[in-house]
């Protein structure tokens, strides 16, 4: 796969939490969240599941799988996960579907559909049918609610503009937000929650009091049914919608500068960020220290390419003169690799002088002098920076089809 081209970067119009959350991060990522070309890069795999879990909560809200006895109700959430999931699946990056051929092979699967189908049931028994038959039809635009309606996956805009949010849930009868999160929960937290969903909630308060509903509270649901909630105090709420506009504003006040100005690698900040194939800032400041914070990435050249066949699968392993990212520099070798993961989207095998980067592999041997990678199937992944046959320099050499 050849690595995508950094995205052409405008002023942004408005942010939303994730990109708030980018943003304070890094400007480059948000940069790319918001005008990347995102289908070139392999999503992760359990961000797949986690869609397919936010659809099934969705039916359930507005009471689709509320008919029958439980068992057909289980069904029916079922189903709706397994639809969701060969859609989502269809569309998926070429690396991911080489990966798993098919979405049941994705692991976990089936734990992310059975807490699906147990959040599902419990939203469809819930007593408040008429409050939640009175909800919008779910088409994502705004809405102005009476303070006995439900808001589902409703889009809320502040007066200005600049703020637009998408809750879950909103109930504007006892003030409360509600947004389900697919991951675990921090375990030094008093109130269960990450500081990055607390801006979230805030945010998302702030916006539903600038739309007139008397929001108080906050909370989380974990896709293992535990709730993590905190009391959202109007001044909170819109202190963080002012920390959300300044953010927007230094972006907008750096964006012509482009994607490397906008850049501010460190460990912490690229810990599981999209970009790191084609962020050069990335590579330019890598060292091994960072591996530990945010995995093992190496980009070199290679010196030897050997290729096997075991139970069927076709294996490449590269041997490469390592010379930046998270491996020390010196002699690395990828232990076999699928071939049709290297080859998707009708690319090769990369070639003696070619210069490859290797994101999310596994450092099995620290020790040696040599650095030993094995692939992990959730994320491994192998981009052409440039072949043996262009020069550095050329820059048509960016970017091609992933």
């Amino acid at each position: 796969m050849r690595i995508p081209s950094e995205p052409d970067i405008k002023q942004l119009t408005h942010l939303s939490p994730s990109l708030y959350e980018a943003v304070r991060v890094c400007k480059a990522r948000a940069a790319w969240i918001a005008f990347g070309e995102r289908d070139r890069l392999p999503q992760h795999p359990r961000a797949l599941l986690g869609t397919c879990v936010h659809g099934v909560i969705e039916d359930a809200h507005h009471g689709r799988l509320a008919s029958g006895d439980e068992e057909s109700r289980r069904a029916l959430a079922r189903e709706a996960f397994d639809r969701k999931a060969k859609e989502l699946h269809d569309a998926a990056h070429p690396l991911m579907r080489a990966k798993f051929p098919a979405p049941e092979l994705i692991p976990y699967y089936y734990l992310f559909r059975e807490r699906a189908v147990a959040l599902a049931l419990a939203m469809s028994s819930e007593t408040d049918t008429e409050r939640r038959a009175a909800a919008p039809s779910g088409t994502g635009s705004e809405t102005s609610a009476t303070a006995s309606s439900v808001l589902i996956e409703t889009t809320l805009k502040s007066r200005d503009g600049l703020l637009v949010g998408r809750p879950d849930y909103v109930d504007p009868a006892v003030g409360e937000v509600v947004d389900y999160k697919t991951g675990v929960g921090p375990d030094d937290d008093p109130h269960g929650l990450r500081d990055s969903e607390v801006r979230q909630l805030r945010l998302y308060v702030h916006l539903g009091r600038e739309r007139g509903l008397d929001l108080r509270r906050g909370t989380i649901i974990r896709v293992d049914g535990r709730r993590a909630g905190l009391e959202i105090p109007e001044d909170e709420a819109a202190a963080e919608g002012k920390q959300a506009r300044e953010m927007l504003g230094a972006f907008n006040a750096r964006a012509a500068g482009g994607f490397k100005q906008l850049a501010a690698p460190s460990a912490e900040a690229c810990r599981y960020c999209p970009c790191i194939p084609f962020c050069e800032p990335f590579w330019e400041s890598a060292v091994p220290a960072w591996a530990e914070q945010c995995g093992t990435h190496l980009e070199g050249t290679v010196t030897t390419v050997n290729q096997a066949v075991a139970q069927n699968t076709r294996l490449v392993t590269l041997e490469l003169a390592a010379a930046r990212g998270t491996v020390g520099p010196g002699a690395a070798v990828v232990q076999q690799l699928p071939e049709k993961w290297i080859c998707v989207g009708g690319g090769s095998v990369p070639k003696v002088g070619d210069v490859v980067r290797v994101v999310n592999g596994r450092l099995a041997d620290t020790a040696s002098e040599t650095a030993l990678i094995r692939p992990d199937r959730l994320t491994t992944a192998v981009w052409i920076v440039r072949t043996a046959s262009i020069a550095p320099t050329d820059p048509e050499d960016r970017g091609g089809d992933g």
